[in-house]
């Protein structure tokens, strides 16, 4: 069961028991919701969830810094990062 954050006048509590937080709901608690850490977190969390709906995938590579300078180079002016590899893919007909 995925935790949930309980608040009370006084003070909250994070729980995952199905038991206790029905017990403390009968109780008058509330069901909290906690405040994004900056504005645009609410944004980014959902552009995240829909984009692994879709199918998108997340990669994170790490170069070298004579690599990281190669790649910098090859950049077309505007080009992002994943436009250059798709470029290069097609270039070399691997895609």
């Amino acid at each position: 069961m995925k935790p949930k954050l309980l608040v009370h006048p006084t003070h909250c509590r994070t729980l995952d028991n199905a038991v206790e937080i029905e017990r403390l709901l009968s109780q008058g608690w509330l069901i909290g919701v906690p405040k994004p850490k900056t504005a645009m977190a609410k944004s980014m969390r959902v552009l995240r969830a829909r984009r692994r709906a879709e199918g998108w995938q997340t990669l994170l590579l790490w170069l070298a810094p004579e690599d990281v300078a190669a790649v910098k180079a090859t950049l077309q002016p505007g080009e992002s990062y994943a436009e250059l590899l798709i470029r290069l893919i097609k270039k070399q007909c691997l895609l």
